[in-house]
């Protein structure tokens, strides 16, 4: 009873941020929506494929969704810093659903053609690029700066919740209602995070008060405040590097799944899964923890955490292994991503908040890029040795962090040495 009791408590400490009704709306309306999206991705790779046949254009599909990450950067964030929150992100989940619903009817019209399919791609990864930071800087204002860390894990541990609900629900929506029963499906599931965002109540952030600077001027004080921030500037840095050269793995599963593994879809699928199952658990394990000091540190033994499993998984020639190793990568790098998210809410002004957090998100854009590099380097030396240098580039980056973290400390030990022997 005791046991079941501390379970209990542990538990109710990992959902903390839940108790707060707003936070509560924004989580269950975002995670329905979510799952929506990722049918949608589901049926859309399907469709690509079925429709060309071609690998290139699957990919050039994916590229074209990622590319409005790295085109936006700050400008998205200075418009979110701008606009009222709920405003903003009413606007955009019903321009996301219209985009939806448009994607239906051309499919169960059969009017699809792989140019509608671009732009209809484009058109959603512009507006889910202001979405995304819209609503992680209203998460800031939803629950106390206390229950920052353990608000951003659970939404971090929800979204690769969503990961693997959305997939495997849309592999069984398609050979039951199609492809456009998937986008339909889609469409309804904005329905949801509308709702919740139209009865929720969110309060107002704290804007400057002297007269609006032109825009433009807007997008380069977030530029310029970030060069100013030495420990968030670094940790953005981090987590680029980490999308170009660590995140393309993904791409690669296939490979590792034929050709190393000697195995089928069911085994691709299986290590496609496994990274989604490590970040929810990681994520969830955050969020249970009451403070965690030396954030910077944290994010970097992350970083090595993600290093050393993607390279073990570079060189495992079985299946529990690989899947056991790319739980590990999965974990790692949620942690870097959640922990660096919640540094960089804590360290930015609220009016400020939009472009910093719009920046960090540019790793996404960054990873269609590193598809192209990793890519290029499996060509010439084999995909799992690619991947073993992804992992070690990685530690690299790492250790360069590291290294730079640890300079002005030795620099003041030093002083403090001369001050006593003076």
């Amino acid at each position: 009873m005791a046991l079941f009791q501390r379970g209990s408590a542990r538990f109710s400490r990992t959902l903390r941020s839940l108790g707060y009704r707003d936070y509560r709306l924004l989580f269950f309306g975002t995670s329905l929506s979510h799952v929506g999206d990722f049918v949608q991705a589901m049926a859309q790779g399907w469709l690509v494929w079925t429709m060309t046949s071609s690998p290139f254009l699957l990919g050039l599909v994916g590229f074209a969704q990622a590319l409005p990450r790295l085109l936006l950067g700050a400008v998205g964030g200075a418009i979110v810093d701008r606009i009222e929150r709920r405003r903003l992100l009413l606007s955009t989940q019903v321009l996301a659903m219209a985009q939806a619903f448009c994607f239906w009817a051309l499919v169960y019209f059969d009017q699809i053609q792989f140019w509608h399919v671009m732009g209809l791609v484009l058109f959603l990864g512009t507006v889910n690029t202001i979405n995304q930071t819209a609503r992680h800087s209203l998460i800031n204002s939803l629950v106390p700066r206390a229950e920052l860390m353990n608000a951003i894990a659970l939404n971090s541990s929800m979204a690769n919740m969503a990961k693997i609900i959305g997939p495997s629900l849309g592999g069984v929506l398609i050979s039951v209602i199609g492809v456009a029963g998937c986008l339909f499906v889609n469409a309804l599931s904005f329905l949801a995070i509308i709702a919740t965002l139209m009865i929720m109540e969110i309060p107002a952030v704290k804007i400057k008060t002297e007269e609006e600077a032109p825009f433009w001027r807007e997008v380069v004080e977030g530029y310029r405040f970030l060069r100013g921030e030495r420990r968030v500037f670094s940790i953005i840095l981090l987590t680029y590097g980490v999308a170009l050269v660590g995140t393309p793995y993904t791409r690669f599963l296939p490979v590792f799944a034929t050709d190393i593994l000697h195995a089928g879809p069911s085994t691709f699928g299986l290590l496609l899964a496994a990274p989604g199952v490590g970040a929810v658990i990681a994520g969830l394990a955050i969020a249970s923890l009451n403070r965690l000091r030396r954030r910077t540190h944290f994010v970097v033994m992350s970083v090595f955490a993600f290093s050393l499993s993607l390279i073990l998984f570079s060189f495992s020639r079985s299946l529990p292994l690989s899947m056991f190793f790319l739980i590990l990568v999965g974990g790692s790098n949620i942690a870097i991503r959640a922990v660096a998210n919640g540094v960089v809410q804590m360290e930015t002004p609220p009016h400020l908040l939009g472009r910093m957090l719009s920046l960090l998100f540019m790793d996404k854009g960054l990873w269609s890029f590193g598809t192209l590099l990793i890519g290029g380097i499996a060509h010439a030396i084999g995909t799992p040795r690619a991947i073993a240098v992804s992992g070690t580039l990685c530690a690299l980056f790492a250790s360069v962090l590291l290294y730079q973290q640890r300079q002005p400390r030795e620099n003041l030990a030093a002083e403090n040495l001369k001050r006593d022997m003076a």
